[in-house]
């Protein structure tokens, strides 16, 4: 069966209900399992329909028009393709479906043992838009690891990927070939953010390109932890830095150096916030998140006896000083 008179490419796979990775077992055995009756082999489009059966099966029964098919779908088949020994002359139907199902099926009869597609909406669906169609493949999902830095200042990211690509005007046949993509980086571009390439994956006579969708991933660093749209810092400090105060130096991504007091005393659960050193918006880059610095106490592991008396006597002249100072404000309020 010609066609010519159609915009795409017979499923051939579809119309028999197999699967691409079939055998020719597989292929022999395919049958279709709903009778027609008498009034139905009267349908002008059952007889068109008997021609793509046999047509399909006469293909893929084929192991070198089905190799061909493969790789260049039905226009590549019936258009004729460049082989190793030379062009490859188009395949053309017979024409004639009866001799097919002599084959097929054993018999004359193509009406005797068929599946009834034309009457079955979901079947008609499944080959008219899921198959005969070119369908676009499945969206090529990659990871793209990003370092803070690179998201601090934003970034041009060049990546190489190889892809199936035309070599001819007719759209036929396909190289691998190697191409680069520009993926930009927006300063405080979120974590797991998608970056979308339409239709840049194999290019093929019988197929739609995939997209190829980039998600990022946020790169460990040394010193920083990304939090949001915030950094978050980790200092370790003595146990009388923590009681009596000291100062905290941070290098930061944009190679500055500040230096935070911390005059409170830090308790396990302290945290202290710098505003506005953090990472930056990426709707508005000239605002940034918060830098938040945890701290991780350090212990001495001896003190000698003198030391021990000397934080003690230290500890108790101040719980004395807070009650003595607790009883003089209630007897002010009393």
């Amino acid at each position: 069966m010609s066609n010519d008179s159609c915009n795409f490419d017979i499923d051939y796979y579809g119309v028999l209900q197999l699967k691409k990775n079939c055998n020719d077992l597989d292929i022999k055995k395919a049958r279709l399992a709903i009778h027609y009756n008498s009034a139905r082999q009267k349908n002008e489009n059952i007889q068109g329909f008997f021609c793509l059966i046999a047509e399909a099966y006469e293909v893929l029964s084929d192991p070198f028009k089905r190799a061909i098919y493969d790789q260049y779908g039905e226009a590549g088949l019936k258009r004729g393709v460049s082989g190793p020994n030379g062009h490859i002359s188009p395949y053309v139907f017979h024409g004639d479906p009866l001799w097919t199902f002599r084959e097929f099926f054993g018999t004359l009869n193509p009406y005797g043992d068929l599946l009834n597609i034309l009457e079955d909406s979901e079947v008609m669906r499944s080959i008219v838009e899921g198959h005969s169609s070119k369908r676009k493949e499945k969206p090529l999902i990659k990871s793209l690891g990003l370092t803070l830095t690179e998201i601090f200042f934003g970034a041009l990211k060049k990546l190489k990927i190889e892809k199936f690509m035309f070599v001819d005007d007719e759209k036929i046949n396909t190289i691998l070939k190697e191409k680069i993509l520009h993926v930009p980086i927006k300063p405080g571009l979120p974590t797991a953010t998608e970056i979308v390439f339409t239709e840049e994956g194999d290019q093929g006579p019988n197929r739609i390109p995939a997209d190829i969708i980039f998600v990022t991933e946020d790169l460990p660093h040394e010193t920083f932890k990304r939090q949001g749209d915030n950094l978050e810092l980790t200092v370790d400090i003595f146990l009388s830095d923590a009681l009596v105060g000291t100062t905290v130096t941070v290098n930061t991504l944009d190679d500055r150096i500040i230096r935070i007091p911390i005059t409170s005393i830090i308790t396990p659960d302290y945290r202290k916030c710098i505003v506005n050193e953090g990472l930056p918006l990426v709707k508005t880059p000239n605002e940034r998140g918060d830098l938040i610095i945890n701290f991780n106490v350090k212990f001495p592991i001896y003190l000698s006896m003198a030391s021990k008396y000397s934080i003690k006597k230290a500890l108790d002249k101040h719980q004395n000083d807070n009650f003595n100072g607790e009883l003089l404000r209630r007897n002010i309020d009393d």
